[in-house]
C-alpha cells in the first residue's frame, strides 16, 4: 500500500482547483467575444439590408448615437474596475458583456470599411497568435510579474504617442503603430495570462475570488480585441498600398 502523502494531495487539489478557475475565465471571455460577433453581424446585416441600423445611421441622431456610445464604454470600464471587489458576480458579468455589445455594435461596421475578407483573416490570425501568446504566458518559467512596470509604461506610451498622432501628420504611419501595437498586446496576453494564477492563489475564496475570475476574462478579451484590430489595420493598410 503507497504511504498517504498529504503534500502531493494538496499539490493536486491546488491544481485542479487552478485548471477550474482558468476554464472559468476562458468561458466568460469566449462568452464575451461570442456576444461581440452576434452583435456585430446583425447590425452589419440590418444596415445592408436597409433595416434599422441602416436608418438610424442616416438619421440626424447617428452622430450624438456614436458619441453616446464612446461615453458608454468608458463607463463601464470605470464602473467595472471600482465595482470588482464590491459588486456582485452577477453585475460584474452584466457591465462586460454590455461592454461586449457595445464593441459588437462598432464592429458591424468593419466589413465596410476593410471588407469580409479581410476581417475573417485578420480574426483567423488574431486567433492563432493569441492561443501561442497565453500558452508561453500560462507555461513560461520567466516571471512576467516583475515586468509589470514595464508592460503598464509601454501600454501609457502608446496610447500617448497615438494621441499625438492624431496631431502631427509625420507621425501618422499606420502601418508601423499598427505593428507596435500589435508586439505591445501580444506581450500584454502573455502577462495578463500569468497573472490569473496570481489571483486565484492571492485571492481569497467567495464573490472576489468569482469577480477577479470575470475580470481576467474581460483583461483577454479587449488584448484579443486589440491584437485582432492591429493586425486588421495592418492588412488594410497594406492592401491599401497594392
Amino acid at each position: 500500500m503507497s504511504e498517504y502523502n498529504p503534500q502531493s494531495q494538496s499539490y493536486a487539489s491546488d491544481a485542479s482547483g487552478l485548471r477550474t478557475y482558468v476554464t472559468k475565465v476562458f468561458i466568460n471571455m469566449a462568452i464575451a467575444l461570442g456576444i461581440t460577433a452576434a452583435v456585430a453581424f446583425g447590425c452589419y446585416f440590418s444596415f445592408m439590408s436597409g433595416g434599422y441600423v441602416y436608418q438610424v445611421m442616416n438619421s440626424s441622431a447617428a452622430g450624438f448615437i456614436g458619441i453616446a456610445m464612446i461615453i458608454a464604454e468608458f463607463g463601464v470600464v470605470i464602473a467595472f474596475s471600482a465595482g470588482i471587489s464590491k459588486f456582485s458576480t452577477t453585475t460584474v458579468k452584466i457591465l462586460m458583456f454590455v461592454y461586449a455589445a457595445i464593441t459588437g455594435i462598432t464592429f458591424a461596421f468593419l466589413p465596410m470599411a476593410y471588407g469580409v475578407d479581410t476581417v475573417f483573416e485578420a480574426f483567423l490570425f488574431a486567433a492563432v497568435l493569441f492561443v501561442c501568446c497565453a500558452v508561453i504566458g500560462a507555461y513560461t518559467k520567466i516571471n512576467l510579474m516583475k515586468f509589470s512596470g514595464l508592460f503598464t509604461g509601454a501600454l501609457f506610451a502608446f496610447v500617448i504617442m497615438s494621441v499625438i498622432s492624431m496631431f502631427v501628420p509625420a507621425l501618422r504611419n499606420g502601418l508601423v503603430m499598427g505593428y507596435i501595437g500589435l508586439v505591445l498586446f501580444l506581450g500584454l496576453t502573455a502577462w495578463d495570462m500569468q497573472k490569473i494564477k496570481a489571483y486565484y492563489y492571492q485571492i481569497g475564496e467567495g464573490t472576489i475570488k468569482e469577480n477577479f475570475a470575470i475580470y481576467s476574462a474581460f483583461q483577454l478579451y479587449l488584448d484579443f480585441i486589440n491584437v485582432f484590430l492591429f493586425i486588421l489595420r495592418i492588412l488594410g493598410n497594406g492592401r491599401s498600398r497594392d
